[in-house]
């Protein structure tokens, strides 16, 4: 059996390993995508690492969220100039609506990581991140400035350039007005104090402490903006060129990456033909002022033999073993033959032996720390670009595959190393072992095997090397949860400390499969997380990544509960489910913990859960005090089982073009009393994007009916009194487009139309009854809100609203309201942010016949779920429009 991976490693100068892990685990950060991409497999992909072998290229572009990104320039890059190239983004993305499912905030983060990651699994790029939050959506540079730490955002910006050290970073935006988003400013804004603050070794000292070191990139490019502004990019880098070792253009691949944004709805036409990148050079180190660059690398050495001169390596250092180097990756180009594509394995396995020369005969040289550091840096990422060329060349498949997808602390679970080989191939198998971290105990298992299972399990898959292991989780491991999750938010800024994986898209894989190789008399590894393989009955083979899970998951319902003053006294039910993630039978008992003068019925119960995934529940009666005051107080439940304590909820995050992720929150009900009426109106509800306003309604008191295709077209709809359109509901219900003349007769019958904020196609496609355009929106949530009809009912029944019914909001006040109307709608609110004109389009309403139509761009679809009280008494008001005249 082999010995493990860092101790069969060729040792460099011992201050590199640090940044030579970084630079492993960023690339194995980027592993498990949903997306089966065949860009860097077979011939195909081993012609593009052989080209890559020949050059230090290497790039870091910088923007601000998932899809700002030139991905077409990033896949050129990669793909057809073959540098080293990632994606910066300052945030996640969590501010923006979610076109696919419920999920917003940190959820939507989740999912938005992913789809930045099925796009770089096809462009070939990484993917790094800041602690940012996104707050939503900003029009200055100045809001984005008092929302995040400017100090710790150029931090996490400059401590990405360290660990990447590109030759050249390029900034997406400008830092001005015409950018747009107040967060694409900031981000045009921070990228060149960045480029600056990387190189000086007094800023952020302690990112020197973890091992890092300054980095002077050479150049510093800006892309061309979304707005025309005169401003020239003459640099034209052609994104459309046709590449026939990939069967597509580089602009096509980006395309097919820009499908995967599914949660912002933008697929994409992948088209052909001429397209190009611009961009403007801002500073140079290796070229005077006013050049003209005819590519971003101009008057940059990138060749293997230049690489001394990137990092003013004095002449005579290493020239005769950097040029075995670049001969052997010439051999190998050479030799590459796209039917017998191991003949290039032995002038790979010289290159991978020359560069450990080098590396080794750098630690005995004799020059400046700095600049060893920096050499080293790039010749172990030359040794990771050869093993991984002789991992491709030889045909060695590597798998490591666990017997199950979760496992609990102080469970057990078993995973095989597996190692596939042609038959002509030349390399010789030698042995294959786990990592794990170090608490955790890896055993070796004779005889274990995870295989097919169910209807397949006939078939057999004959390794040419295969080792069987027992993992041993410590019973203190945390669940499994995307790093920046793991502690609470500080405002719009996630927390990070150092031991996190600060800066990549998702913690490193904590079981690796590792298989160690030889060709020609060179040894080299091939590592792969360990998985969950499994067979969907309509997609076929699908993978999980190994996630720790506690052994019970409680969840409460409902989460949050909204009380009318008029309820106080009266006695109502919270549910608490429970669920076993372990393999062997648990009993314990579980309890409710109210806040003080509340009583709560049982006081505890007693469950048993006999085996994983089995679940129970238990219902407590809560009774808040008479004459409570308004305002929210929170119920919080706990499990315990054999002397632990359980009080996490698992929320899984699973969509077929992502990795499924799960998220923990504490099984909490916040109970919000809130001074509220609302009439007793019967409410259909059409849902768009999908939001949980339906559950806001029931919280009230009312039944929701959920509208269907059916019942849209053929239906009795005045069997409602209100209908509520959902939001984006004209993008992703074609049936209540088709179906909008039958809802307008409803109103114009005495119905009550009430249409949450659409986007542009929804004035477009004239479904208003009344002209109208869009669109305006007023991003401060603490914008003044001015009512402009105080005798309305609308902000008078069945609850008075008072100025105090606005505080308290999130995120906005509005999005897509309309910029211009007819004057048959009423404006019933005026808001502004700050400096801009007032804005009256924002929720309107028209008298139809004997009905009401409105259309409310305000955030309900924020508002409700997050408990706003004013929320829910504003809304109710509306609700009841067709009962404020009885």
């Amino acid at each position: 059996m082999c010995l493990r991976g860092p101790a069969r490693r060729t040792p460099g100068p011992a201050f590199a390993l640090a940044v030579t892990a970084i630079v492993i685990g960023a690339f194995s950060a980027s592993t498990g995508a949903q997306v089966r991409t065949t860009y860097g497999d077979g011939v195909a992909g081993l012609l593009q690492k052989l080209q890559a072998l020949r050059t230090t290229a290497s790039i870091l572009y910088i923007a601000a969220h998932p899809d700002d990104e030139d991905s077409a320039l990033i896949a050129r890059l990669t793909r057809g100039d073959h540098a080293r190239t990632a994606y910066l983004s300052l945030n996640r993305g969590e501010g923006g609506q979610n076109i696919i499912g419920p999920e917003l905030f940190e959820a939507l983060g989740v999912i938005r990581t992913e789809e930045l990651l099925q796009a770089r699994a096809l462009d070939g790029g990484q993917q790094f991140f800041t602690r940012a939050f996104d707050y939503g959506f900003s029009k200055t540079l100045a809001e984005a400035q008092a929302k995040w730490n400017e100090d710790a955002i150029l931090g996490d910006v400059v401590r990405t350039i360290r660990m990447f050290r590109p030759l050249v970073v390029a900034a997406r935006f400008s830092g001005t007005p015409a950018d747009g988003h107040g967060q694409h400013q900031f981000a045009g804004y921070i990228t060149p104090l960045a480029f600056e603050a990387a190189a000086d070794p007094a800023r952020f000292p302690e990112q020197l402490a973890e091992g890092l070191r300054p980095w002077q990139a050479k150049k510093l490019y800006q892309g061309q903006t979304f707005r025309d502004t005169g401003v020239e990019y003459p640099l034209e880098v052609d994104t459309g060129r046709y590449d026939p070792t990939l069967g597509r253009s580089y602009f096509e691949i980006a395309m097919q990456g820009r499908s995967q944004h599914k949660s912002q709805q933008m697929g994409v036409l992948e088209l052909r033909g001429r397209q190009a990148s611009r961009l403007r050079l801002l500073e140079s180190h290796v070229a005077p002022a006013g050049s003209t660059d005819e590519s971003l690398f101009d008057g940059i050495d990138t060749s293997v033999p230049g690489l001394g001169r990137i990092v003013d390596l004095p002449r005579e250092v290493l020239r005769a073993e950097l040029q075995v180097v670049e001969q052997a990756s010439r051999r190998a180009m050479r030799d590459f033959d796209a039917l017998a594509p191991s003949v290039v394995a032995p002038a790979l396995a010289e290159g991978l032996a020359a560069v450990r020369v080098a590396r080794r005969a750098l630690g005995g040289a004799a020059v400046d720390d700095q600049v060893k550091f920096d050499v080293d840096f790039l010749l172990a990422h030359k040794a990771e670009q050869f093993e991984a060329a002789l991992v491709q060349a030889t045909g060695l498949v590597v798998d490591a595959l666990a017997d199950r997808e979760t496992v609990v602390p102080g469970g057990t679970v078993g995973v095989v190393v597996n190692a596939f080989a042609p038959e002509t191939s030349p390399v010789r198998l030698l042995g294959g072992v786990v990592e794990a971290p170090p608490a955790w105990r890896v055993d070796p298992a004779p005889g274990l095997t995870v295989g097919p299972r169910g209807r397949f399990a006939f078939f057999r898959e004959v390794a040419d090397l295969s080792e069987s292991f027992r993992v041993t989780v410590p019973l203190d491991a945390p669940p499994t949860t995307p790093y920046w999750l793991r502690g609470p938010r500080d405002g719009d800024m996630f927390a990070w400390t150092s031991e996190l994986p600060q800066n990549l898209p998702f913690g490193l894989p904590p079981v690796v499969g590792v298989v160690d190789a030889e060709v020609a008399g060179v040894r080299f590894t091939a590592r792969q997380p360990v998985e969950f393989r499994f067979a969907d009955r309509i997609r076929g083979e699908l993978r999980r990544n190994l996630n720790v899970v506690p052994a019970v998951s409680v969840e409460v319902s409902p989460e949050l509960d909204v009380i009318p003053l008029a309820d106080a006294g009266t006695a109502r039910p919270v549910a608490v489910r429970l669920v076993s993630h372990a393999t062997r039978p648990l009993k314990g008992v579980v309890r409710l913990g109210v806040p003080d003068g509340w009583r709560v019925e049982p006081a505890d119960a007693a469950f048993t859960l006999p085996s994983r995934d089995d679940g129970t529940a238990v219902e407590f009666l809560v009774t808040p005090p008479r004459g409570a005051a308004t305002g929210r107080h929170h119920l919080r439940a706990e499990a315990e089982v054999a002397g632990t304590r359980f009080s996490q909820t698992l929320r899984p995050i699973a969509y077929p073009h992502i990795q499924t992720h799960r998220m923990y929150v504490p099984a909490t009900v916040t109970a919000q009393l809130v001074d509220l009426r609302v009439a007793p109106v019967r409410v259909g509800y059409v849902m768009g994007s999908g939001d949980a306003v339906p559950e806001a309604i029931r919280r009230m008191g009312l039944d929701v009916t959920m509208l269907d295709a059916e019942t849209l077209a053929t239906g009795d709809l005045s069997d409602y009194d209100t209908i509520v359109v959902g939001v984006r509901a004209s993008q992703t219900r074609p049936d209540f487009v088709a179906n909008h003349g039958r809802l307008l007769s409803y109103v114009e019958g005495g119905g009550t139309l009430i249409v949450q904020y659409q986007q542009n196609d929804y004035v477009e496609r004239g479904l208003p009854p009344f002209p109208a355009e869009m669109a305006t929106r007023v991003t401060d949530e603490t914008a003044p809100v001015t009512v402009l009809e105080a005798f309305h009912p609308a902000f008078n029944f069945p609850n008075r609203i008072v100025p105090v019914d606005w505080d308290g909001w999130v995120q906005e006040r509005n999005l897509y309201a309309f910029s211009s109307f007819d004057e048959r709608y009423l404006p019933l609110l005026e808001t502004a942010d700050p400096g801009e004109p007032a804005q009256r389009g924002g929720q309107v309403v028209a008298t139809i016949g004997d009905g009401h139509y409105v259309y409310t761009s305000y955030s309900w679809f924020r508002e409700l779920p997050a408990g706003v009280p004013g929320a829910y008494r504003l809304f109710a008001n509306l609700l009841s429009l067709p009962r404020a005249e009885d």
